[in-house]
């Protein structure tokens, strides 16, 4: 292991390499600005998920410096996308290991904390892909950041696994959720009234699913276990005594594949038994979590049809999201017992001029759940429970939680 800066260890990347860097909260923000900056003529390809500061990546990828694929585009990403200056590969989050074992050769950049006394690394607020990556890859450089949380879960990595280390300053990247409006809140009390007791929730990225951690701790639900995204939100519910302490079945009360939040979540999660974070073949991997009972998957969606299938990954046909984790979780609900699939949206767009819920998704759309993957969809107007009911219930059921100056129009669709 040696010691470099990062320009340094960005030279030691091979020509032509594939390079993979850590996701969200956990992105080596030193090390990709590194790489942003000395990759002309080298023919490198940058893969990530959530990639978070982008800014120096975007702009070599606008000189034509570095090629860049994502299986999660983000909104700021997105027109790079639109101009085919970037690749996207539609990857459900269980099967991305999978990809990166095929590509080569593999260098991994990743965050880390310093080593502890025995040598032991953590990767902090972000799992997911990494330990994948990692065991894929031929150079492995971490970004070594004294900041970093120390998570419990399946994060640690010792130092002797790793070729190069850099050094960094810079400030952990995070995420600002959205703040709770009066439609989100109306969603979220909708949501509270159907979850079981003790519940294992699940719970996508997205205003909807920021305003229901708010609520659950204004309704006093107790008990409470969460599994996928951490969020700021689950710091005030410790704070007020409403987790599930226990470890079940190996899952802490937490258990995500990242973290996402600000500095307010690392504080929390750092040397916290009660957060674990783990690998997507762990956490989000259906089969594993269908053994937990009562798992209650709640994602958002961009639209969803008459016949109850949902888009969450594209407008108007520009891709502004990727598929994630939503269709593994939801398929870990279906076979949990007491599991229950929840989707929850706006009625409208965030201008009001349009329905959320259409006649059927269009030919640029993408059906990212299938309509039989789908038990409850949730607007601020009311739930429409879809599960057992014919073509024609389902679709008057929608109807029925459109915004009332669409629910003529898509009644028409019908006819």
């Amino acid at each position: 292991m040696e010691r470099l800066s990062p320009a340094q260890a960005i030279d030691r990347i091979p020509n032509g390499s594939c390079v993979v860097a850590s996701p969200a909260c956990g992105t080596p923000t030193t090390l990709t600005t590194a790489l942003a900056d000395r990759c002309a003529g080298r023919q490198l390809t940058l893969w990530t998920g959530l990639l978070f500061a982008h800014e120096a990546v975007a702009d070599a990828v606008k000189r034509g410096d570095l090629r860049y694929g994502t299986w999660h585009v983000t909104a700021a990403l997105e027109p790079l996308l639109a101009e085919q200056r970037i690749s996207y590969v539609p990857m459900r989050a269980l099967r991305v290991p999978v990809f990166l074992a095929s590509l080569a050769p593999v260098v991994a950049l990743v965050r880390v904390t310093p080593p502890d006394r025995h040598g032991w690394c953590s990767l902090g607020p972000s799992v997911s892909y990494v330990s994948a990556a990692l065991d894929c890859a031929n150079l492995r450089i971490a970004e070594v950041d004294p900041a970093l949380p120390r998570t419990w879960g399946q994060s640690v990595v010792h130092a002797s696994e790793f070729d190069i280390f850099v050094d960094t300053s810079e400030t952990l990247p995070v995420y600002e959720a959205g703040k709770p409006n009066p439609v989100s809140k109306a969603i979220a009390a909708h949501i509270i009234e159907l979850l079981p007791e003790r519940a294992l929730l699940q719970l996508g990225i997205g205003a909807v699913p920021e305003a229901l951690v708010s609520a659950l701790g204004d309704a006093g639900m107790r008990k409470l276990r969460f599994v996928g995204m951490g969020s700021d939100g689950m710091v005030e519910l410790a704070a007020r005594g409403l987790l599930d302490c226990r470890h079940v079945e190996g899952l802490p009360p937490v258990a995500a594949p990242d973290l996402l939040g600000t500095q307010t979540l690392m504080d929390w999660a750092d040397d916290n038994p009660s957060v674990g974070v783990f690998p997507s073949t762990f956490v989000q991997n259906p089969v594993a979590l269908a053994t937990q009972e009562r798992l209650v998957s709640i994602n958002s969606a961009v639209e969803v049809d008459l016949a109850g299938q949902v888009n969450s990954e594209r407008i108007g046909g520009r891709q502004i999201s990727g598929i994630g984790g939503s269709i593994d979780f939801v398929e870990a609900a279906t076979y949990s017992r007491e599991g229950l699939r929840i989707i929850a949206l706006p009625s409208t767009a965030a201008n009001g001029s349009a329905s959320r819920i259409v006649p059927r998704l269009g030919e640029r759309s993408t059906v990212t759940i299938p309509g039989a993957l789908v038990d409850v969809v949730v607007t601020e107007h009311g739930v429409a429970r879809l599960e057992g009911k014919s073509v024609q219930e389902r679709a008057e059921a929608l109807i029925s939680i459109a915004a009332p100056e669409h629910r003529d129009q898509l009644s028409a669709a019908l006819r």
